[in-house]
């Protein structure tokens, strides 16, 4: 897992890195805390949303580091937000309250949260995306294999595949961003299991990234922003 101190600096300087990006058309930022159960979630309401049209839904898993209330928020703002805002999407970060997001409570607050996004916003359930960064790459390998009538796309960020990810039947499309500079979780695990599942015939990409170290998370936003027309083709077949 990375280093606490080192994504902490990461958390510190994705605010600064995407302040611009996120300046140009700020979605709105709401936090909460969902009842019952008392689950910590930030939410950026895409700009111009009225509940007149039903919008696509994004849950951004977050990184490791000691969990303090709306964790989720600095990865939200500063890496998926901008990333990822032409999808037009309702983006949700909640914080992880488990061990990690294969824990059996965080997987309950996962599916939770997505139901309650149902019930309060307007979302289309044929466009829902999974995505997470580090920790919450992998958490979006296990989860998104686990709950492939819940996601109908997964964005895998730096994170590790499950051992068992190439052997899985996938119904749903990944796109999957990792750096060949990464020291902490190389890159080798993720290609190959990319490559076993394309023989498959999985709808799966991988988009390998230059120059960009582990803890240099703002660096991925021009990425996630690359992978939205292909998650959008994705969602029309």
């Amino acid at each position: 897992m990375p280093a606490l101190a080192g994504l902490a600096a990461a958390a510190l300087a994705i605010t600064v890195a995407a302040a611009a990006a996120a300046a140009a058309k700020p979605s709105t930022i709401r936090e909460e805390v969902l009842q019952p159960g008392g689950l910590r979630v930030t939410f950026a309401v895409p700009a111009g949303y009225t509940g007149a049209t039903p919008v696509p839904l994004v849950v951004a898993l977050h990184f490791a580091g000691k969990v303090t209330p709306l964790f989720g928020k600095e990865f939200l703002i500063g890496l998926v937000e901008p990333g990822l805002r032409d999808l037009g999407a309702l983006i949700a970060a909640p914080d992880c309250r488990g061990r990690d997001w294969t824990d059996p409570v965080s997987e309950a607050d996962v599916l939770a949260l997505v139901d309650h996004a149902m019930r309060a916003y307007r979302i289309d359930p044929a466009r829902v995306l999974l995505t997470g960064y580090s920790m919450g790459a992998m958490g979006t390998w296990y989860l998104a294999a686990r709950h492939q009538d819940r996601f109908s796309a997964a964005l895998i960020v730096s994170g590790l595949p499950l051992a068992h990810a190439a052997e899985i039947d996938w119904r749903i499309p990944l796109y999957v961003i990792h750096s060949r500079d990464d020291e902490r979780l190389l890159l080798k695990p993720t290609a190959d299991v990319v490559k076993q599942l394309q023989a498959k015939g999985v709808a799966v990409r991988l988009d390998v990234v230059g120059g960009l170290t582990h803890y240099q998370v703002p660096g991925f936003v021009p990425y996630l922003r690359a992978a939205v027309p292909w998650i959008q083709k994705a969602w029309r077949r």
